[in-house]
């Protein structure tokens, strides 16, 4: 059940990262926007930000599928945050940056 949970959680997580954060450009120019997504990528610190939040609740191994379900909720949380940040970085004028 775990790893069916799991696998679950990341397809749900890997399409409202790509429905959200992939369609606010932060560079205008494309290369460097790809580029920047490589070298500094916004999902592996929404990984490291939810993964330390939910490791300051939750036991490692005690019940694996209470923690899948609590990282789930934490990911979806920080990246429905994140993606309001943009939209409003975006609608103020910051987002796309011209480099």
């Amino acid at each position: 059940m775990y790893q069916l949970l799991s696998l679950f959680s990341f397809l749900i997580r890997a399409y409202l990262c790509y429905c959200t954060i992939d369609n606010i450009p932060i560079l205008a120019n494309p290369i460097l926007n790809s580029i920047l997504g490589e070298v500094i990528s916004l999902y592996t610190i929404l990984w490291a930000i939810s993964y330390f939040v939910v490791g300051r609740f939750y036991d490692k191994g005690s019940k694996p599928l209470l923690g899948v379900i609590l990282y789930f909720i934490v990911y979806v949380v920080i990246l429905g945050i994140t993606y309001l940040l943009l939209l409003l970085l975006t609608y103020i004028g910051v987002l796309p940056m011209v480099i």
